[in-house]
């Protein structure tokens, strides 16, 4: 909501696993956002102004080849929150986000075969929490501050050369950055400028035969600056900052990712489509190839049921301070993936989809602190003797029931386990989560009302438990100490969420008012624990609370 209208978008996909070799430079999954093209025929648009943000979109052709669109929003819920929350909320949820998104999209499109699509968008988050005493750490004064923005400036043109043969191409201009400050001493701040360029064929060779190739590069200029305690790893319970030793650091980097990918399509009857593939990327940061074959086979069983498989390596690079030569290890080896799924999709009556996949991931080469290095100053800081398995199955059932009902209905059931150390027995991942269910619906009362519900249910997250305290007189600080990784679970994590919508058409344009009310329970769901000075007692520290969204929307 706070980075991109969704008014301009096509589609958003998520891949967890087994996705296309177009996307590399991840060993987990993907999430594939595309934007639409403006409005063509006439002028559209809409205000939408509720008590979370404000904002409009315009659209509409310029000429019979060109199309413009345009759209910005910002937030305010920051000072309309502390007017809906009771004194007595079992809360403690203090302050709320800040934000302004815009985009500016234009498309060109000559003819049929050629389209140039430029796009102006960006973002910026920002969040400030005062503080006077902290709970756990004397040094920790006076005000928590973190802000994030980008802007990027993004041309793709896309053409057909000849039948069945078409290309693409895209290069992006960007801008990022990150600040965060934690009293007077502690300061992390990071700016990327990033030249992207992806550059695609695809030729359809024959009606069983395909081909598709492209390069995807990418060309960072990072600035780091910060002055941070030592950021905990997965599975690391971090000291009071007071305790831990602070990384000074200030250097920039010139990082550069060249990928490739070719894949072939293979369909030799109607029922059977295989898709075997290849990517390689250069990973500047520690200077390492990852080549990661991949296999994805489709077949129509009968009319209404598919069944889908894949298997393949993915690779990513290691964090940056991991593989940094003054922060971490330039010897890393990339951290790697081999995933496996199989899946059938089954079509139910008229107008619902049934798509259940089991999976199985096996990761190795996954980084964890060189413990050796808190003794030995010439020990690397950083190894990648981690490995891990990952297993479960997800299944969806969505479409339409009836004239007036629409939803889906989604369930994971998911285990994750990793081994940090030869020798070292197996824990559970920080976000190990076996359960994960969502349930979504809309139903169209008539007379231009609309009424759905969302309700949420996922596994609390592992967590490593407190068992004592030291006191360290020298410091002036309670140390604590930990017991076994991720031996307790947080509570789970349930919501309920409803919306009612009431529209007025009219000639020309369309008036709604909806009341959408996020947490209707106001139930204070658990994000971790907070603990007093000498860690004897502790509460939960939770998350948003009720959040009512009262707005009205005029569309033209």
């Amino acid at each position: 909501r706070s980075t991109f209208n969704s008014a301009l978008l096509e589609a958003v996909e998520f891949y967890p696993g087994n996705f296309a070799p177009d996307f590399g430079r991840a060993s987990g999954g993907v999430i594939d956002v595309r934007v639409r093209d403006p409005a063509t025929d006439m002028l559209r648009g809409h205000v939408d102004v509720n008590l979370y943000d404000a904002g409009f979109l315009l659209e509409g052709p310029l000429s019979e080849t060109w199309a413009l669109a345009g759209s910005f929003h910002r937030s305010y819920i920051d000072t309309v929150l502390p007017l809906f929350l009771p004194e007595d909320a079992p809360l403690s949820f203090d302050v709320a986000p800040r934000y302004y998104d815009y985009q500016l999209l234009a498309t060109w499109k000559p003819d049929p075969h050629q389209k140039l699509r430029l796009l102006w968008y960006g973002s910026m988050d920002k969040i400030e929490l005062l503080f006077d005493r902290p709970a756990a750490d004397p040094q920790i004064r006076g005000a928590l501050q973190a802000r994030i923005l980008f802007h990027n400036l993004q041309a793709a043109y896309t053409s057909t050369l000849a039948p069945g043969l078409s290309q693409e191409t895209s290069l992006q201009l960007g801008i990022q950055e990150l600040r965060t400050e934690i009293g007077p001493e502690y300061f992390f701040e990071l700016a990327v400028n990033r030249v992207s360029l992806r550059h695609g064929w695809s030729w359809d060779v024959s009606s069983w035969l395909g081909l598709r190739a492209g390069m995807d590069v990418r060309l960072e200029d990072v600035a780091i600056s910060l002055n941070s305690p030592q950021q905990p790893k997965e599975g690391e319970s971090g000291a009071p900052s007071s305790a831990g030793s602070a990384i000074a650091v200030t250097k920039d980097s010139l990082l550069y990712s060249p990928g490739a990918f070719v894949e072939v399509r293979l369909q030799p009857t109607a029922k059977l489509l295989v898709l075997p593939s290849l990517r390689a990327d250069w990973y500047g940061l520690i200077e390492e190839w990852g080549i990661d074959p991949r296999l994805a086979v489709r077949y129509t069983l009968l009319p209404r049921t598919t069944l889908a498989a894949g298997v393949g390596l993915y690779s990513q690079p290691p964090a940056p301070d991991e593989g940094d030569p003054d922060t971490g290890n330039p010897a890393l080896l990339p951290e790697r993936s081999l995933q496996t799924s199989l899946g059938v999709e089954q079509g139910l009556g008229e107008a619902l989809e049934l798509v259940l996949t089991g999976f199985y991931k096996r990761l190795d080469r996954l980084v964890v602190r060189n413990r050796a290095a808190a003794t030995d100053p010439t020990a690397p800081r950083f190894l990648d003797s981690g490995e891990g398995r990952i297993y479960g199955v997800e299944a969806q059932l969505k479409g339409q029931v009836g004239p007036s009902l629409t939803g889906w209905i989604a369930y994971t059931y998911q285990r994750s386990f990793r081994t940090d150390r030869p020798g070292e027995e197996e824990r559970l991942f920080d976000f190990d989560q076996p359960h994960i269910l969502t349930l979504l619906g809309s139903y169209a009362l008539g007379r231009g009302w609309t009424a759905g519900a969302r309700v949420r249910f996922v596994s609390g997250n592992p967590d490593t438990p407190v068992v004592s305290a030291l006191w360290d007189a020298g410091l002036d600080v309670w140390v604590p100490v930990y017991g076994e990784t991720n031996s307790e679970r947080l509570e789970a994590f349930w919501q309920i969420d409803l919306r009612v919508d009431k529209t007025w058409t009219f000639d020309r344009w369309k008036l709604a008012a909806y009341l959408d009310v996020q947490n209707v329970t106001n139930h204070g769901n658990q994000e971790g624990w907070s603990y007093s000075f000498d860690y004897r007692e502790r509460q939960a520290l939770t998350g948003l609370p009720i959040l009512p969204i009262l707005g009205v929307k005029g569309e033209w």
